[in-house]
């Protein structure tokens, strides 16, 4: 039974790394749109040691759900990479700016900007430069959908006649009530949900 463990914490590690180097290998098709993945995926070392224990086919068996986890994640990336240029395409068709979310200056240094980020980070990784992503793939993803809801319902709320003035102000010196995009998506289909729009 201890050798049963000892390889299952073995195969623990080699599925680890094996799941978190698929899911960092997701190219970048552009330097203004590169991205960073890294999920690393195991099955409890108990379950391992479970499996272990059947010899060939339980060895044959982790290599299976570390491939698949793979897989997965890589697809899975893929997908949000994506979306995310689905989004980019819908956002600049409607002529918003998303500069913002993109360096416009090269971070300097090649050191991590975590205490202990040469534990956990990518050995790929290096400091953002001019045209990188400030966001990971979800959040750029949120950002950008956040911005393209909220202008079609300025649209909608123009159509409609329905009064949004104080919706649309600089954020810059703002203390009110709506001090969020979020608040303010909210606020503007509350109003327009009451004008049966």
């Amino acid at each position: 039974r201890t050798q049963a463990a000892h390889l299952a914490m073995s195969f623990s590690l080699a599925s680890a790394s094996a799941s978190a180097c698929a899911s960092c290998s997701v190219a970048s098709k552009s330097r203004r749109r590169a991205s960073r993945a890294a999920t690393v995926s195991a099955l409890p070392a108990q379950e391992l040691a479970q499996v272990a224990e059947g010899g060939v086919g339980g060895v044959l068996a982790i290599f299976g759900v570390a491939g698949g986890l793979a897989a997965v994640s890589a697809l899975s990336a893929s997908r949000i990479e994506q979306r995310v240029d689905e989004a980019i395409a819908k956002a600049e068709s409607y002529g918003i700016d998303l500069t913002d979310l993109y360096y416009d200056f090269d971070v300097p240094g090649d050191q991590y900007p975590f205490g202990d980020g040469e534990d956990w980070m990518p050995a790929s990784w290096k400091p953002p430069k001019t045209g990188d992503s400030k966001y990971l793939p979800t959040k750029m993803l949120g950002q950008i959908q956040i911005r393209t809801n909220q202008y079609e319902a300025i649209e909608k709320c123009k159509a409609a006649g329905i009064d949004i003035e104080d919706l649309c102000v600089p954020f810059e010196g703002y203390e009110g009530e709506f001090d969020t995009n979020a608040k303010r998506l909210i606020e503007m289909r509350k109003r327009l949900e009451a004008a049966g729009k």
